[in-house]
């Protein structure tokens, strides 16, 4: 029976993307007929241990595993992989949990007999087609979708936030051979698509996939001398010369330092006075009149990096075009929006074939000022060889609520008719598929109704509030105390279901009265855009407005279900033009309150995505200590630290300091203090200590208990200070499978290391080669070393040589042999010296051994961990 059949059967069945049934495929066809009738007497099917997985038998050696899934009421069958000789272990969605025994699974007579947990609910299924992708959830692709995932490279994929551009580009990457890079420039996004391409225990041996933010790109190349500029360390300086030259903007003129003086010249580290002041309208976020102010304090900037230790990345980018050489085989660059020219032109050097690429964007989520166009980037290409291009728009939004989309589209349309269209890829309103209802409202900003509604939400972790500009946040803070209060930079790349809007308007009346300009309720009635060129080509601040209203459009799209804005000017001609009137009757929304556990999960999700004020704020707020900014941390601890210092003057940093570092297992400076003679932190190190040797006792003979009260006080990463061995380390060396689930229950770190630099999964892998090759009986043993490779395996390793970092990805042999020689190197007898002359590195003692050594521990490895 083949899979277009199986869809007008009574229970329908989907087939996960890459399910290969070739080998049994007479048996599968006959028990996919059976499933699909409901007959599963007939297939033999059993309910697995492991929650919401089935198997059904194709013969007396071989099973399929499948799933039950929904969408709209609707149950579906989900057919998954065929486990071949009962080899569950080796099975991808099975990898890392416990394995099943045929014998105590429990027979499935009816799908109705399948409890509701069990069921994966997807948000979307197309009925056209019977292919399901699998990442860290089941995906069905729409039409557009499952076009573009067809398409060759070169290819442009243009999408909005909640399009679906993420996991079809995670998706695209898997179809790739040879070696491949992801490029964005968030940390926070490349990490997180690292963890949803490997998600599930997916594994590609035709491609080695490297997960690279732009600075760790860089670094592959040559680790940067100094420290790379931040916003942060710009606004001080800048703050210093404002007022020489009258301009107090200092976003506006960093983004014109970065996006334009270094980010656009392609053959010049920045650009001289003399191009600066030529640049044409459309090219440059000053006027000209201005521009002679803004080049002298740019000369200024670049002397105060140098002599500060500080560098560009464009410069840098510029710099290290003469080091890079082809290298990939294929690059994806994700929210190219983002990137300058010359960071384009930096990566793009490193193919082996020009027109091997994905890029990924959305022009509309520009809030910083980089001139970005997709016709620019096309012309770049166009200029650099490569003009077959394909270009995918995904119009269809799987996350926000109608409401939230017909806002930003009506959004989109004043936008187009004020400015008429960036490029013909941009000139698109989105749809939603979204079924549920939110709302969009309009209040005045009364300080009565912003106080009921703070009390309302101000413990969510589902409402956030956002301001046009990092100096209005102070004033939001007034009125909402939730540690949720971010500027429209800040809040790029986050969704809450629920965002509050402050003065987005009436901050800025002149600007917006201006964007509105010629814009009539009539020229918003069409649901198309028009693609057309600005009707003014001399609107000198043309280019300028449109950071106001693209701004407006991040901070409205970061809503998945509702929106409260309130403004002084409620009856702002553009809020109608928005059609968004006052309401009349009084606010109702339900009080909801977030727990603690709750409230820390989104401060780690926040300091992923480099959010650390307001991951601090939260911590500070739910741990119950004094909030300290980065500058303030800075100051009190250069004084608390200072040796120099007698304890009378620095009594109350040196305490602040405490408490700060014993909130945030900053055991280092507990120590520094301690030895500083501080009494509190002598008592604490004395107490740690003690308590760092029962926990690991406590850890190496499986006392579950004793280890679980030791991570209540100070956490599951806590190490004991003299070996800084970690108890997940520890229990996974001596193979104390019940300690090791505890500590992996309560989220410990695999990817802490200790002195060393050694990980979890060195002390793993130590463990088992003293137990195969030492005859150890107290380490871990081939059952433990099966259980846990793959939960506590990084997705990749970095190493430096010389002055370059190395990505080895964790599903080559390279990473495989590289923790075998770790392994080995620390457990063998002999040890040698390895002196770096003429070089500040210090000597290095290691085990000496040959590969001989290794391939005798290689043999002891189990099947299911070599790399294929």
């Amino acid at each position: 029976m083949t899979r277009e059949k199986a869809h007008s059967t009574m229970l329908p069945i989907l087939f996960y993307n890459q399910l290969d049934s070739k080998s049994v495929q007479k048996n599968f066809d006959k028990v996919l007929q059976q499933l699909s009738k409901g007959d599963f007497k007939s297939a033999d099917v059993r309910k697995m241990t492991n929650a919401g997985y089935y198997r059904a038998r194709l013969n007396i050696k071989d099973r399929l595993l499948f799933t039950f899934a929904s969408y709209n009421q609707k149950k579906y069958l989900l057919l998954l992989e065929v486990i071949q000789h009962h080899d569950y272990a080796k099975s991808r969605f099975l990898r890392g949990a416990q394995l099943p025994d045929e014998e105590a699974m429990q027979p499935l007579l009816h799908a109705d007999d399948v409890h509701l947990a069990e069921i994966k609910h997807l948000n979307y299924i197309n009925e056209t087609g019977q292919n399901i992708h699998v990442l860290n959830k089941f995906i069905s692709f729409d039409d557009t979708q499952q076009a573009i995932f067809t398409v060759h490279p070169p290819l442009i994929i243009i999408g909005s936030a909640g399009s679906g551009k993420t996991v079809l580009v995670l998706e695209k990457l898997k179809q790739l051979q040879g070696n491949v890079a992801y490029i964005s420039l968030s940390n926070y996004l490349v990490e997180n698509a690292r963890k949803i391409y490997f998600s599930n225990g997916y594994e590609n041996e035709e491609s080695e996939v490297d997960f690279l933010s732009f600075q760790q790109y860089l670094e592959t190349w040559q680790i940067p001398e100094g420290k790379e500029i931040s916003f942060r360390a710009f606004e001080q300086w800048f703050s210093k010369h404002a007022q020489q030259v009258k301009i107090n903007e200092p976003y506006r003129v960093y983004e014109e330092f970065k996006g334009v003086l270094t980010g656009s010249p392609l053959n010049t580290a920045f650009l001289s006075k003399e191009e600066y002041l030529l640049l044409g309208i459309k090219q440059s976020i000053f006027t000209a009149d201005k521009r002679e102010q803004v080049y002298g304090l740019f000369t200024k900037y670049l002397q105060w990096m140098k002599e500060n230790n500080y560098y560009d990345s464009n410069m840098l980018s510029y710099e290290y075009l003469q080091l890079v050489k082809p290298r990939y085989d294929y690059i994806m660059i994700d929210e190219v929006q983002d990137i300058t020219g010359i960071q384009l032109k930096c990566i793009m050097q490193s193919l082996t074939n020009k027109g091997h690429f994905i890029l990924t964007g959305d022009s509309n989520q520009i809030v910083h000022p980089n001139f970005f166009s997709w016709s620019k980037i096309k012309t770049y290409l166009y200029q650099h060889g490569t003009d077959n291009k394909q270009v995918g728009i995904l119009q269809t939004n799987y996350r926000n609520s109608p409401q939230v989309v017909q806002l930003s589209n009506t959004l989109l349309k004043i936008k187009n008719v004020r400015f008429g269209s960036i490029d013909k890829e941009s000139n698109y309103l989105i749809n939603t598929i979204s079924t549920q209802a939110g709302e969009v409202l309009l209040m005045q900003d009364d300080d009565k109704v912003k106080a009921e509604l703070n009390r309302k939400t101000q413990n969510s972790t589902h409402y956030a509030v956002i301001v046009a500009d990092n100096h209005l946040k102070e004033e939001a803070r007034r009125h909402f105390k939730t540690p949720l209060i971010f500027s429209v930079q800040e809040a790029k790349g986050l969704e809450y279901e629920n965002v509050i809007l402050l003065n987005f308007i009436s901050a800025n009346p002149a600007e917006f009265k201006e964007i509105i300009n010629g814009v009539h309720t009539s020229d918003l009635h069409d649901d198309t855009l028009q693609y057309a060129r600005p009707a003014d080509k001399s609107d000198k601040d043309a280019e300028i407005y449109k950071f106001y209203i693209n701004s407006f459009y991040v901070a409205i799209t970061r809503s998945v279900k509702n929106i409260y804005l309130f403004e002084k000017q409620v009856n702002h001609a553009v809020l109608e033009l928005l059609s968004l009137k006052e309401i009349t009757k009084p606010l109702q929304v339900a009080e909801q309150k977030s727990d603690k556990q709750e409230w820390l999960e989104e401060a780690r999700r926040l300091e992923e995505q480099g959010k650390h004020e307001q991951a601090e704020q939260i911590r500070a707020k739910y741990l119950g200590y004094e909030y300290i900014g980065p500058e303030q941390l800075e100051l009190i601890k250069i004084l608390a630290l200072d040796p120099a210092k007698k304890e009378h003057e620095v009594k109350h940093q040196r305490k602040q300091l405490f408490q700060y570092a014993l909130t945030h297992h900053r055991i280092d400076w507990i120590d520094q203090l301690a030895k500083l003679q501080l009494q509190r932190a002598m008592q604490y190190m004395k107490e740690l200590r003690n308590d760092g040797k029962e926990y690991a006792k406590n850890c190496r003979l499986g006392r579950k208990e004793d280890v679980r009260r030791v991570v209540q006080k100070y956490g599951p990463d806590f190490a004991a200070p003299d070996t800084t061995l970690t108890g997940l380390m520890l229990a996974l060396h001596h193979g104390q499978d019940a300690v090791a689930d505890l500590l992996l229950q309560l989220a410990a770190n695999t990817n802490k290391s200790e002195t060393r630099g050694l990980l979890a999964i060195d002390y793993l892998l130590q463990g088992y080669y003293k137990n195969v090759i030492y005859r150890h009986t107290f380490t871990a043993g081939k059952n433990t070393l099966l259980k846990y490779w793959h939960l506590v395996k990084p997705t990749s390793l970095t190493i430096q040589e010389e002055r370059r970092r190395l990505n080895i990805g964790a599903h080559s042999m390279a990473f495989f042999l590289l923790v075998c020689m770790r392994c080995i190197e620390h457990e063998m007898p002999n040890k040698i010296r390895a002196k770096f002359p003429g070089t500040e590195r210090q000597d290095v003692v290691t085990g000496e051994f040959s590969m001989y050594d290794v391939m005798k521990f290689v043999e002891w490895m189990p099947d299911e961990i070599l790399p294929t």
